[in-house]
């Protein structure tokens, strides 16, 4: 042991006399690291972790589907469940145990130190028990409530408990105040309970057959034992036809998904990507590390041949490089744990929260990952020990012993550079076709105005008024107040703001009165209430007719307003003013609705997809809880947003409002996803240009060093310094050249993986793979002229006398 003690002593002075060289190992340990931990850590988690649920691979999510063939193959769709439909699987399925099905919604919560609205989610009273979910406090409700009335049991998060309650121990049997309904709480739910990571309450599915037959349930199945999917799909298809049918509603079968693949589904593609760049990453340190620990090597080979001349044994000379590389590793490892944590963070925004399991990484993978480099350090540091050890101290000693093994390194560590510079390639690639694909992103109209816009929850308490019109008076004076403010030039309200996607915004189906075309009796169209405000707040334009007015009450004629992309779909060649639709309203006494307006198309799903059409109708005629405020006004949203309580509170006491910010940022979040994975593939790049540099300027300072005494002889013999300048730089435009060529099969790799991630860009995009090779070519130019730069300085008399 005191030998090892005394080598540690030896290393650690080492690396305090070596400070800039250790510096450079340990960055570049922690960088690999805790990038490639980062990101195996969370593909883990994501793609090969089962979830956590008993006998997880036998759940499935269950759709019934809406068009002919879907369902199938790469033709899937995953529409959500009618009543009719769930009972029938309930009833009749026998490739499946259970079948339970769910839905969720957001609810004012009142009665408490601060009012807020909630993801409550409606469940059958076998949901939670299928997924072996177990209340850490408390029990879970019984089947008897799934009652319209008796649905008044609520079991809550752990987050909640601990926001809303303080963490008592005594919440059960406490109050909670939902849309003014007052629910008894009856469990604390586990807090890695993740099923649905933004539902903070769960209650009983309560639904009243007659007037929710189109209600859009999520359906999870667990299937029998022996049963294959397939086998699975056709019975569901066949009970789904035979079930009770729905007006309005379109049924062409069924299918399933695992529950892992489903969530999995939205990110398998950027987790590909980026564990392939990080694996690159990995190998591109190693690289890089070995070209390092060369150079090192060779630096030390005099040390080496004292060191045996001196009496030091191969095994003493294997042990100190060991010791040290060791030593260097382990402080590496340390720093890219934290490089770990803080990337899987940043990754934790491309997945689903219910696959996350918290903010750790997994051991294994660190334990991988580190081994990995740990081992490249200490085996490429040991070989150089072995090489000089090999013959006899005056044998290593002698000046000629060195110029084999420098020729032989050499060659080495420019194959190093070339494997560097052509893995760089590919993260600048793929960061250069994401980075431009959020610049399309952010140029793709929207048809509105974003900018001096600010926009807030609104919850409306129906209960409280008598009827749609004493609703209607109270918005109307809402809007009123704010539009009399100093400062607001619009403001309305709306049940769906863009991007809202399907959270919000309904679906209906309808026709057109008059026209016998029955394919028309199956297009469906989304359906908004809005004030008319809510345009003018916006600046979406008026193309044609009039917006809703004050005079679209609830006891006149039902009017819409339409969009362009609606009126070019569905009422071509005609002017869609007068024309009359027909909706699918289960809720609504039969009547067509006039078409009064056209207005300017809006993406309101996310901005990749081309709005396909969408109605407004006035919220005077379809009042809601739930709404969207929208104000235009020249104050910033911090300034308006007292104002914006104060009035809210002097049109009505009931009204509640949430969740104040500018629309700006609704804006900028319906693209977050590629900003993110620009910005991963961005820092990946720049780390990858960094450490190729370093190695191509070390391998160039390495070629000028053993080169010296010809260098030397050059300039006696004429040379001028611009020729010397030419010549090293020239060695590095080679190597460069010879990356880029091998690089560039790994670049259309890349594209070609990015390519369903792209928006408005050729996964070829002609910018893009001539930009990425002028950069690094470019920064290799910089990395060359550093050694070229010392190469001009090399004073004929001195190089002469080195190595005589």
């Amino acid at each position: 042991m005191a030998f090892l003690f005394q080598e540690l002593r030896l290393a650690v002075r080492s690396l305090f006399r070596e400070k800039a060289f250790t510096a450079v190992i340990v960055t570049t340990l922690a960088l690999s690291i805790g990038a490639t931990t980062a990101v195996f850590s969370t593909v883990y988690q994501v793609l090969w972790r089962p979830l956590p649920y008993p006998e997880a691979s036998q759940l499935y999510r269950l759709f019934q589907t809406t068009t002919p063939g879907a369902g199938a193959g790469p033709h899937k769709e995953w529409a959500r469940v009618s009543l009719p439909v769930w009972n029938a699987w309930r009833e009749g399925a026998r490739s499946f145990s259970r079948i339970e099905g769910f839905h969720g919604g957001k609810q004012l919560l009142t009665g408490t130190e601060s009012d807020e609205r909630l993801m409550v989610g409606r469940a059958s009273t076998g949901l939670l028990p299928m997924l072996g979910v177990r209340p850490m406090l408390g029990r879970l409700w019984a089947a008897d409530l799934e009652v319209p009335g008796r649905d008044r049991e609520a079991v809550i998060s752990q987050s909640l408990w601990q926001r809303q309650f303080g963490a008592a121990p005594g919440v059960l049997g406490r109050s909670l105040v939902l849309n003014d309904q007052v629910h008894t709480v009856v469990g604390v739910l586990p807090a890695d309970f993740q099923f649905e990571p933004e539902v903070e309450v769960w209650k009983p599915l309560s639904l009243d057959a007659a007037t929710e037959q189109q209600s859009a349930l999520r359906v999870v199945g667990r299937l029998q034992p022996g049963f294959p999917p397939e086998q699975a799909r056709a019975e569901l298809t066949q009970l789904a036809l035979g079930a009770e049918p729905v007006a309005g509603e379109k049924r062409t079968g069924a299918t399933l998904e695992s529950l892992h693949g489903l969530w999995v589904e939205q990110s398998r593609t950027q987790l590909q990507v980026v564990t392939g760049v990080a694996a690159l990453l990995l190998l591109l340190g190693c690289a890089n590390l070995t070209n390092l620990l060369l150079a090192r090597g060779s630096a030390r080979a005099h040390e080496m041949a004292v060191r045996i001349a001196l009496g030091a044994s191969r095994a003493q000379l294997v042990r100190l490089v060991l010791v040290e590389s060791l030593v260097r590793a382990l402080l590496g490892g340390a720093l890219g744990l934290l490089v770990a944590l803080w990337g899987r963070e940043w990754l934790s925004t491309l997945v689903p929260p219910q696959l996350m399991s918290g903010p750790g990484v997994e051991p294994f993978v660190l334990v991988t990952a580190t081994l990995t480099s740990v081992a490249t350090a200490a085996l490429v540091g040991v070989l150089p020990a072995l090489h000089a050890s090999r013959g006899r101290g005056q044998a290593a000693l002698a000046p000629m012993a060195r110029g084999t093994r420098a020729t032989s390194m050499g060659l080495t560590r420019s194959m190093l550079v070339i494997v560097q510079l052509s893995l760089a390639m590919v993260p600048l690639v793929g960061a250069g076709l994401m980075l431009r694909t959020v610049w399309r992103l952010q140029h793709v109209p929207l048809g509105f105005e974003p900018r001096g816009v600010t926009v807030a929850e609104v919850f409306v308490p129906l209960e409280k008024y008598a009827g749609e019109e004493a609703s209607a008076a109270v918005t109307r004076s809402l809007i009123a107040r704010l539009e009399a403010l100093s400062g607001v030039s619009a403001a309305g309200l709306t049940t769906a703001l863009p991007f809202s996607g399907s959270n919000y915004r309904q679906t209906t189906g309808f026709h057109v009165v008059g026209r016998p075309d029955a394919t028309e009796s199956k297009a469906q169209a989304g359906y908004v209430s809005v004030t008319d405000g809510y345009f003018k707040a916006l600046g979406i334009p008026l193309k044609e007719g009039r917006y809703p007015g004050a005079l679209d009450t609830a006891d006149s004629p039902r009017v819409v307003v339409v969009t362009e992309a609606f009126a070019r779909r569905h009422l071509p060649g005609r002017s869609a003013v007068g024309a009359r639709l027909q909706l699918d309203l289960p809720w609504k006494s039969p009547g067509a609705h006039e078409v009064v307006g056209v207005v300017g198309d809006v993406p309101m799903e996310r901005l990749t997809v081309v709005p396909s059409g969408d109605v407004y109708v006035p919220l005077s005629q379809e009042p809601a809880h739930t709404l969207s405020l929208v104000v235009r006004s020249e104050l910033p949203t911090g300034q308006l947003t007292p104002l914006l309580y104060q009035e809210l509170r002097a049109a009505d006491p009931y009204l509640r409002m949430l969740k104040v910010r500018p629309m700006e940022g609704l804006v900028e979040d319906s693209y977050a996803h590629a900003r993110v994975v620009s910005g991963l593939l961005g820092a990946f790049a720049v780390l990858a240009m960094v450490l190729a540099s370093v190695g191509l300027y070390g391998i160039l300072a390495f070629w000028v060093a053993q080169r010296t005494r010809e260098l030397g002889i050059r300039s006696a013999l004429g040379a001028t310094p611009s020729s010397l300048l030419r010549m090293v730089i020239g060695q590095g435009l080679r190597l460069t050249g010879v990356g880029l060529v091998v690089g560039l099969v790994g670049a259309v790799l890349m594209a070609r993986a990015l390519s369903a991630m792209l928006y408005g860009v050729s996964a070829y995009d002609p910018l893009v793979f001539l930009g990425a090779p002028s950069v690094l070519v470019f920064i290799a130019l910089v990395a060359s002229w550093l050694p070229a730069a010392s190469a001009m300085r090399v004073a004929p008399n001195e190089a002469l006398k080195r190595d005589t």
